[in-house]
């Protein structure tokens, strides 16, 4: 498996989510000025020649790798938090949940749903309860 032979920390998940994510098939959205809608999971271009751009979330992305390659969930996340925190140089404040961090949080159900988001330790979102 791939993810073994790189190794987990030397992988960083990350999307270039677009204005059609969270859009449901065939809705269409713009990318700048070009009509694009969101097919078979993607973003293409409105006439279908090409990738208009991603349409997963990063959480998407963490679901994927954990029910797709075996990953553990843990791993997964440090694939989407502290490596590229390391990646960008900015680990000294953000990527982990440690002491003097900025405190910027994803709570997530068991079916990678998100419930709240903390930014700063201010809660950013939080997901309606029925």
């Amino acid at each position: 498996m791939a993810v073994r032979a790189k190794g987990v920390d030397k992988i960083c998940l990350v999307t270039d989510a677009t204005a059609g994510t969270g859009l449901t098939e065939g809705a269409d959205f713009r990318v700048g000025e070009t009509r694009a809608v969101v097919r078979d999971g993607v973003g293409m271009i409105a006439d279908g020649s090409a990738l208009a751009g991603s349409v997963s979330t990063l959480i998407q992305m963490v679901r994927n790798m954990v029910e797709l390659t075996g990953v553990s969930l843990t791993d997964a996340v440090r694939m989407a938090s502290l490596n590229p925190a390391r990646a960008l140089g900015i680990n000294s404040r953000k990527g982990s949940i440690e002491p003097r961090k900025d405190a910027d949080l994803v709570i997530f159900s068991g079916n990678f749903s998100v419930e709240k988001t903390l930014v700063g330790g201010r809660v950013e979102y939080e997901a309606r309860t029925t």
